[in-house]
């Protein structure tokens, strides 16, 4: 398990990606050797959230950044209203348990 976690929060050297929010801007980061050495690693990536899908877009380019291939996305709770599964699907089938219209 590789956490994802909002800029400053890992040691060691990490990659970055800003992602837009309804108030701003923030960043999530990945250490940069998260999946070295893993020949076609694949990654499902879990949440309990996806809303805007700002976070999850944001932490699936860092996947494919780190060399690894985001291959699904699973959430406990979906927001479709929002449309962050619509962009996210983009990218890679998303699951979730709950959703809410």
């Amino acid at each position: 398990m590789y956490p994802f976690v909002k800029k400053g929060k890992l040691p060691y050297t990490t990659i970055s990606e800003k992602y837009a929010l309804e108030y701003g801007i923030d960043e999530v980061e990945v250490h940069i050797d998260a999946f070295s050495g893993i020949p076609n690693a694949k990654v499902l990536m879990i949440d309990d959230l996806i809303a805007t899908g700002g976070t999850a877009n944001a932490a699936a380019n860092l996947i494919h950044q780190a060399g690894a291939t985001c291959v699904e996305s699973c959430f406990i709770m979906g927001l479709t209203f929002l449309d962050g599964i619509k962009k996210l699907e983009e990218k890679a089938p998303v699951y979730t348990l709950i959703e809410v219209d």
